[in-house]
């Protein structure tokens, strides 16, 4: 998975839509792991903004201290594809799958196949899927890893001379030589969508329909057989005109999105950077049939990575990761963190209805930062509407886009009776995380607790890829309380798993309800990479050797992650890194 990239990738997809946008053997603990850990006091006294921004500082720069650029360079080179489904092993010494672990597909999405002189995030939409059967006495698990057949792979296989869309990234922070990228691929492949639709994203499911997404293009449609196959449906997929097309890009649709569990409406958030409204809220009954869209004004193009969802509205995040063209007249990055411009969240009515402004959104306004996933959201019971999520603060306008900042969970509690901010408050100062997430079931309510990794090293430089240019190691699951209890309180550690040393993740936590509706499991793709030995193969070469790299599947108990997984599961290759997971249940895979 992952280095943090769904944080790089935004920026890299904002940067996109203004070029787009016509502008032209574990154990439960390693041993001497540090954990992280709050522990439930009875003082509950909130610390200050001083204390709260020291606390921080200190474990960034623990961070910083001891990152292991070896392994995330061999995590982040390109590995073939391998769409023949492979029987996977369980291994040596551990417990076969739970039996009330649902059958299903856990795909992860990514990157893969960008050069040297590109970025991590030009490469193509690789799908990796691993088939968790029903029969398990009969049936095996298996991997495959398979790219999307979108619509820029099929110009360059069409073409047949080994012609390539050239990436927009890896000149960043420049933007004059991303634009010659762009005007080049129109000419090679004869095509008014110069920005290639890599979709590498995220996926979502709706129905039993399958869609990989990169924000700054139309999605690509595809299905997973029970067997472990991945094909593509339809690249450039317009979902019954939902996606409008776009000049350079083709149009775009939201990365990230929303089920409500309790309607099956699915709920995604796009933007662009010229036309108003910059925002698009779309709402799709089951199946991607589009039920509604609203345009949201904001007063500048912003990044809008994630959203969230309640009852009764649609959260925006219009934090001030602005998008301005005119910042390529000197070849800038025309995406900056832009604190002076404010930050707000809003709430769009899911039912349209009366507010302030001809959409009905009600804004609140809040401290500058940047949020690039949110975790959920809620409205209790007087109403407010309380919202979860992992926030940084770029230390200034560049840092952000240069260096990765970590984030930390906060909480916001919003007033639409008033139209106020009652609070705002980080409430875990001293662990850095990254991919939140809650359980499907309570998408939209009061959630209990939410998961996320933790982000354990932070360094450089990267030599696979021309950016990203540092990355991060996510070597632990993490679960937070998110509501004060007897004896723990909001914020504080209520679990977590540290990988053995040498061993990385390298998918989100993806968690799911036991089949006996008792509990959670969470699911992790984890990688081992060995240390360098003196005058041994270097990154590349442990990572293309066959053997040295392997990865396993881990089961872990949601109520028990300091115990460690309950069952692993040998895959017959390794995974690098790449971004985010989708957990598809059995009965919504067609052979």
């Amino acid at each position: 998975m992952m280095v943090v990239l769904s944080r790089k990738r935004a920026l890299s997809m904002a940067l996109l839509s203004c070029v787009l946008s016509r502008t032209l053997g574990f154990s439960a603990m390693a041993p001497g792991a540090d954990r992280q850990r709050t522990v439930a006091t009875t003082d509950r006294r909130p610390p200050s903004a001083e204390e709260i921004r020291a606390r921080q500082s200190i474990g960034e720069d623990k961070a910083r201290s001891r990152h292991d650029n070896f392994s995330t360079n061999a995590l982040f080179v390109n590995i073939d594809e391998r769409p023949e489904p492979a029987r996977c092993a369980v291994a040596p010494g551990s417990d076969r799958l739970p039996p009330d672990l649902p059958p299903g597909a856990l795909l992860r999405i990514g990157p893969n196949g960008a050069t040297t002189d590109e970025g991590f995030l030009d490469g193509d939409g690789m799908v990796h899927c691993v088939i968790i059967p029903e029969d398990r006495e009969k049936d095996h698990v298996t991997y495959s890893s398979t790219y999307l057949e979108t619509k820029g792979r099929s110009l360059e296989r069409r073409r047949g001379d080994g012609s390539r869309f050239g990436g927009t990234l890896g000149a960043a922070p420049r933007g004059v030589p991303m634009l010659g990228n762009l005007v080049r691929n129109g000419l090679t492949f004869g095509t008014a969508d110069m920005q290639k639709d890599t979709c590498n994203t995220a996926m979502a499911i709706s129905g039993d329909r399958l869609l990989a997404l990169m924000e700054q293009s139309p999605p690509t449609e595809f299905r997973v057989s029970r067997a472990g196959r991945v094909e593509t449906v339809e690249s450039f997929a317009r979902l019954d005109g939902a996606v409008p097309p776009a000049p350079i890009n083709g149009g775009s649709m939201g990365a990230h999105g929303r089920t409500d569990p309790s309607t099956g409406e699915r709920v995604h958030v796009s933007y662009n950077s010229v036309d108003r409204p910059y925002v698009r809220v779309d709402t799709f009954d089951e199946g991607w049939r589009l039920k509604g869209s609203v345009g949201v004004d904001v007063p500048a193009p912003v990044m809008v990575h994630d959203s969230a969802l309640t009852g009764s509205y649609v959260v925006i995040l219009d934090f001030p990761l602005t998008i301005r063209p005119r910042r390529f007249l000197v070849d800038s990055f025309p995406v900056e963190y832009e604190p002076r411009h404010g930050a707000r969240i809003g709430l769009v009515p899911r039912d349209g209805g009366g507010g302030s402004g001809c959409d009905g959104t009600m804004w609140f306004d809040v401290e500058s930062g940047v949020v690039l996933h949110a975790a959920n959201a809620h409205e209790d019971e007087g109403g407010k509407v309380v919202v979860h999520g992992f926030k940084s603060v770029p230390r200034d306008d560049a840092s952000y886009i240069l260096e990765y900042t970590p984030a930390f969970l906060y909480e916001w509690v919003l007033d639409p009776a008033t139209g106020k901010t009652i609070d705002e408050r980080c409430l875990n100062p001293d662990v850095l995380v990254e991919f939140p997430i809650v359980e499907d079931a309570v998408v939209g309510t009061k959630a209990d607790a939410v998961y996320g990794l933790v982000t354990t090293s932070i360094g450089g430089p990267l030599l696979q890829f021309s950016t990203p240019q540092s990355a991060v190691l996510l070597d632990a699951v993490i679960k937070f309380a998110l509501e004060d209890g007897d004896v723990h309180g909001k914020g504080d550690v209520v679990g977590r798993y540290d990988l053995p040393p040498g061993w990385h993740m390298v998918s989100e936590p993806t968690v799911l309800s036991k089949t006996t509706g008792e509990g959670s499991y969470v699911l992790v793709l984890a990688t081992f990479v060995p240390p360098p030995q003196e005058g041994g193969a270097d990154h590349v070469g442990v990572a293309t050797d066959g053997f040295s790299l392997r990865t396993q599947l881990l089961v872990l108990d949601g109520n028990g992650l300091d115990d460690g997984p309950v069952a692993k599961v040998d895959m017959p290759t390794h995974v690098n890194y790449g971004l985010h997971s989708l957990f598809v249940d059995w009965e919504r895979i067609k052979d």
